[in-house]
């Protein structure tokens, strides 16, 4: 899956020579889990999800990172902080479960906190996933 590289980098530790990005053991379609590592060091996970509908991005971000305030885009459908951000991609419709794909993105110390990053970050994951139709079970 792309990602925006430009905002990769200004989450990325702004020294380092190899960049690694891993799925962990254990993904499925329901849950998929991505590390990245700069130097052999954890320094991004991503995991997306399906998740029953009605949740929200913001009170995701809350529920499972204690990020109080996040702002959001997109109708709601992103919450983004400097160093996480929450998109919900909702399922509805003819021939797919009602049921949402939630995407968490956190940066791990070395990395660098920022918010415009993230926000172009998951926007454009978002963006590329959406593009997949991955409301069809096996997309």
């Amino acid at each position: 899956m792309s990602v925006p590289t430009d905002a990769l980098s200004h989450l990325l530790p702004a020294s380092g020579k190899k960049l690694t990005a891993d799925e962990a053991e254990g993904s499925s379609d329901d849950v998929q889990l991505c590390k990245v590592t700069v130097d052999d060091v954890m320094v991004l996970t991503l995991s997306r999800e399906r998740i029953d509908a009605g949740d929200s991005a913001q009170h995701i971000l809350l529920s499972q990172l204690s990020i109080a305030r996040p702002k959001s885009a997109q109708d709601g459908t992103i919450a983004y902080a400097d160093q996480a951000a929450v998109s919900l991609v909702k399922c509805r419709g003819a021939g797919v479960e009602k049921e949402d794909i939630s995407t968490l993105v956190k940066v791990l110390k070395p990395a660098r906190p920022n918010e415009s990053a993230m926000k172009s970050l998951i926007s454009g994951y978002t963006a590329a996933l959406n593009k997949q139709g991955p409301c069809k079970r096996g997309s």
